[in-house]
């Protein structure tokens, strides 16, 4: 049993890729099970002013749902999930919720991408930031958006725990998560309450900061206070990323002890243990 539970297809801003050439790759690597989470807003390519409105995303995600409904008919020995990736931006969240409850997920990841508007997940992107600010500053506001998220909580994971290292790292050296101990214990230990689980993402591994998301510190504090879920996702925009890096996040987990990873279906976790991928 092998999972990629964080990808985009055509019904991205970010991607162009076709939902049946994301699942011949899939097969072609021995994932049986897939989930395809695009993002919620949409925003212009190279940066520009994201939006959100719940009659264009109902729109576009029930046209996401009829694309992998049909494609999940030519192929019968691949799980196809109707998974979305949400954007955590504080005045968006009334609506969000509606249109969240109104739609028939199986599974949703929770993102925070940005801190004083600028993109911090886009290494290329987040200089007006970082080129201004203390490490201190950006990534304990990112943490504090984190909160804010996890609060409202109506999403199955927390995804690229800690994604603003992705550029930071060229400012600010590697991230230390024992300095952000104090607001990081906080976040996992609501989620562990909320029943929300967290990402393995795999698409820095081999580039930017060169790390999983979360780093394995963080992964050891999830165990130690109890999150009960994971999943495994490797981001991918294109189909050249799909399963990138697995062994790598999966050895990770086993290190640290932790034997499961979780799939969705309508919202609803079901445990695997490792030693079944």
């Amino acid at each position: 049993m092998l999972i990629d539970y964080h990808l985009h297809n055509h019904f991205s801003s970010d991607s162009e890729s076709k939902t049946k050439k994301i699942a011949e790759k899939a097969v072609k690597l021995g994932i049986n099970e897939i989930c395809l989470t695009n993002h919620v807003e949409t925003f212009p390519i190279g940066g520009g002013k994201e939006s959100f409105s719940y009659e264009e995303a109902s729109a576009r995600f029930a046209k996401v749902k009829k694309d992998l409904e049909e494609t999940q008919k030519e192929f019968t020995n691949l799980q196809i999930k109707f998974g979305i990736e949400l954007e955590y931006v504080e005045e968006w969240m009334d609506e969000m919720n509606n249109f969240v409850n109104d739609t028939d997920f199986d599974f949703l990841i929770g993102s925070v991408h940005e801190v004083d508007g600028v993109n911090i997940s886009n290494a290329l992107l987040c200089d007006p930031l970082y080129s201004k600010t203390k490490e201190q500053y950006a990534y304990s506001k990112y943490f504090e958006s984190m909160m804010k998220m996890v609060e409202w909580g109506n999403f199955s994971v927390v995804g690229h725990f800690d994604v603003f290292k992705k550029g930071g790292v060229r400012y600010y050296g590697p991230f230390e998560p024992e300095k952000y101990k104090n607001q990081i214990i906080p976040i996992l230990e609501l989620m562990r309450d909320k029943g929300i689980g967290i990402e393995l993402n795999t698409s820095c591994i081999h580039r930017e900061c060169k790390e999983l998301f979360p780093h394995p510190t963080i992964l050891k504090w999830c165990k130690e206070i109890g999150i009960e879920h994971y999943t495994l996702g490797s981001d991918g925009h294109k189909v050249g990323d799909i399963g990138q890096n697995f062994e790598q996040a999966l050895q990770t987990l086993k290190n640290i002890g932790i034997n499961t990873i979780s799939t969705y279906s309508k919202r609803k976790p079901t445990k695997f243990q490792i030693s079944e991928f």
